[in-house]
């Protein structure tokens, strides 16, 4: 696996995460480098809010299909592994 390159002089991941799951690729932005106009469209919810509001706008309608149907664990290990290739900590989110 290799890691994502980073922003010169800065702590913010630009490439997006991407896991095969089954058929089908999830891509999910980076929650270090997200577009101004995600930003805007998440900024007053609360965190949990946000997170399902940028996974709804990002993804593709089959992808989140096959994140509605994950296991519990899986689902929170793919979470886990977006923060954590975002550079974001556990905590942060």
């Amino acid at each position: 696996m290799t890691t994502a390159p980073v922003v010169p002089n800065s702590t913010k991941v630009k490439d997006d995460f991407v896991r095969q799951v089954g058929d089908i690729e999830i891509r999910l932005p980076s929650l270090s480098y997200l577009k101004p106009g995600l930003i805007r469209r998440i900024r007053r919810l609360h965190d949990i809010d946000a997170m399902y509001t940028l996974i709804e706008l990002t993804v593709s309608a089959e992808a989140l299909a096959v994140l509605d149907e994950m296991d519990q664990d899986e689902y929170q290990a793919l979470l886990d592994a977006w923060r954590i290739h975002s550079g974001v900590g556990l905590g942060e989110s």
